[in-house]
Order: structure tokens, then sequence, then C-alpha cells
């Protein structure tokens, strides 16, 4: 799957064109696929960009290095990237358990180095695209609590999405989206949720052509299959419930509830992990505990929850957003990121119910 991955990356997502400055940063386990991408890059007359972390060296920063060393942003690495035309990120580690024991601090601090590429790759033009499938590895699964082989028979469905169908969706609720800012949660678990969007939708279909670039949409991610908004971080007011867990630094965040008022966190629990988040939010910049995003799945082939990345794919689900929404064109900038997806809630965008029952009835 490799070599059609890669060309899939190059020729189709990213359309490498010649004399590009191409940019790969991958992970030490999935060197192997950065290297396949690299020689397609090379045969579509591309210059390239190899850039590596590697777990050990991780480890050895949240075990050793003080927090101040490990807060430093790598600038070489995001000055080097701003440069290129075209950015591939290679999620990872191989093995999140890194993160169980160390510092929280750190922790984040490391984890939001990703946030700031992406917001700099977006601020610059850079076309991006973010590979979650590397991180869906054996190690991850069993940290986890979940099937391996399921999970990548669901990346791998995913992946074969239906781009027409994906599109269609995604249009019919950007026009509601383009007509009405008020958007309205509501379930029986006790979700009560009232906040507006701002700015424009953002449609992911796993392609990054030229009616992307007209609307300055320069990141795609792989599997893709979703239509986001920023949302205005002073309106969000009410309670959210999210029934399903969320995989978070090694640890796995569930049944949270989040109070709002004016924007603001004002108060959260859950039964599992809730130690991890609020340490998480509470060393996150500014606007980390601000509903910042909107998120609604859009790619047919996904159905399967498991508490990562490829929830938020899902039709019937929404995702919502804390912190950094820079990378969708949101004007909140911060080191923090972190969203979760509801998936029993009744949402509507203005007058018109677009999802019930889990279900989209548009």
């Amino acid at each position: 799957m490799s070599s059609s991955f890669a060309r899939q990356i190059i020729r189709d997502a990213l359309r490498i064109r010649d004399q590009e400055l191409v940019w790969i940063h991958t992970w030490d386990h999935s060197l192997d696929l950065a290297q396949e991408i690299l020689q397609q890059a090379h045969l579509h007359g591309a210059a390239v960009v190899l850039s590596m972390v590697s777990e050990s060296s991780i480890t050895h920063l949240l075990k050793q290095a003080p927090l101040e060393a490990v807060n430093t942003p790598p600038s070489h690495l995001f000055n080097g990237v701003s440069r290129a035309n075209a950015l591939i990120i290679l999620d990872g580690p191989e093995n999140p358990g890194i993160f169980r024991t160390a510092d929280k601090g750190k922790a984040l601090a490391i984890t939001s180095n990703l946030t700031r590429l992406l917001s700099t790759a977006f601020s610059k033009r850079v076309r991006t695209v973010y590979v979650r499938t590397t991180a869906f590895t054996e190690q991850a699964a069993k940290t986890y609590g979940i099937s391996h082989e399921k999970l990548l028979q669901e990346s791998n469905r995913c992946l074969t999405m239906n781009q027409a169908k994906m599109l269609d969706l995604g249009h019919r609720i950007e026009s509601l989206l383009r007509k009405h800012r008020e958007i309205h949660l509501s379930s029986s678990e006790g979700t009560d949720l009232r906040f507006r969007t701002r700015g424009s939708p953002l449609i992911d279909d796993g392609i990054i052509d030229q009616a992307d670039l007209q609307n300055k949409n320069v990141l795609t991610q792989l599997p893709a299959g979703t239509l986001s908004i920023p949302v205005d971080e002073t309106s969000a007011e009410g309670t959210i419930i999210f029934t399903w867990p969320r995989a978070f630094l090694s640890d796995t965040i569930d049944k949270l509830r989040l109070d709002f008022k004016k924007g603001e966190i004002t108060d959260f629990r859950a039964h599992k992990g809730e130690k991890t988040f609020e340490r998480a939010i509470r060393g996150g910049e500014k606007m980390s505990d601000r509903l910042t995003r909107l998120v609604f799945g859009i790619n047919s082939q996904a159905s399967t929850p498991f508490g990562q990345p490829l929830d938020v794919l899902i039709p019937g689900t929404i995702t919502l957003g804390l912190g950094d929404n820079s990378a969708i064109g949101g004007r909140v900038q911060s080191n923090f990121s972190y969203e979760h997806t509801l998936n029993d809630a009744i949402v509507s965008i203005g007058p018109t119910a677009v999802i019930m029952d889990g279900k989209l009835t548009l």
C-alpha cells in the first residue's frame, strides 16, 4: 500500500509540480513511507527536504530536559516549512505511552509543536497533507484499548471515500452555514449548548485543488471527509456532554462534560481522564478554555467510533474543538488544541435541524 498511498499524496492530494519544494516531516517509525513519498516527489520534479523526530529523542526530552527547553519551538523547522510549497506530516509517535508518565506540561509542549507547525503552514499558504494513519500503530491501539485490526480496516475503508458524494454533502451543509450563524445542540444526555460561527466553511475532501487555493484552503487530512468552520470564541453558552471517549496524551477522556459562559469553560467533569484534561487546558496558552471550531463528518465510509481522529469523519456526528483554530482560517492562535466528537445530539443550524438521532437529515 505504501507506494500507491505515496502516489495518492503527491499526485492527487497535493498535485506536486516540477521545481516545487516539498517538506516531509516524519517520525522514525514511518520513515519507510516517508521515503516512498520522497521518491514520488522526485518523479514529479520536486526538491525534497525530510525532517524526522525519533521516539527515543522525545523520550529523553520528556525524562531529562527542563520544561523551558521543551517549550522552545524548533524555529529552524518552522522557518524551513514556511519556504516550502508543500508540507506532508506523518503523524505519530509509534507508542503514545511515552506520554503516560511524563510531566503533562512537557507532553503538551511537545504535542503543541504540531499545532504551531500547521498554523505556520496555513499562514504561509503552504499546501499541507496531514496523514493520520501513521499514528494508528499496534502500540497505540494497545495504549487506548482498541482493536488494531479493526482500526486499520476502518482507516483503509475511509481512504476509499467517494469524493463526489462527500462534496455534495459538504456543499449542502455549507449552504446553510453561509445563511445562518446560530448553532444549537441538544440531547437527552443533558447537552444544551448554543454558539455562533464566524468566517467561511472549509470542506476537506482529500485533495487541494485550484478552487481550494482560491478559498485559501491549503490543508487536507488523510483519510479526509470533514467540513470545518471557526466558532466565535465568546459565544458558547450552556452545557455539552460527550458520551464517546477521546484518546488524548496516552489517556482516555471519557464522559466529558463542559459548561460554558460567554464562550469560556466555567466547569468541567469527566468519568475518566479528568486530571489529564485539566492539566492540558490549564497549561495551554490563550483560548485553551474556549470553544473555537465546529466540524461536521461527511465521509460516508466512516462508521466505527474509536476515540481516535477517525471519529470526526462519521456523518451524523459533529466534533467541537478548543484552542487553536488558525489552521482553518480562525483568529485564535494557541499552543493548545483539543477536539471531541459528539454523536447523540440534535444539531440545528439556524431554524434547520441537520442532525437527529445520529443521522444527517439533509
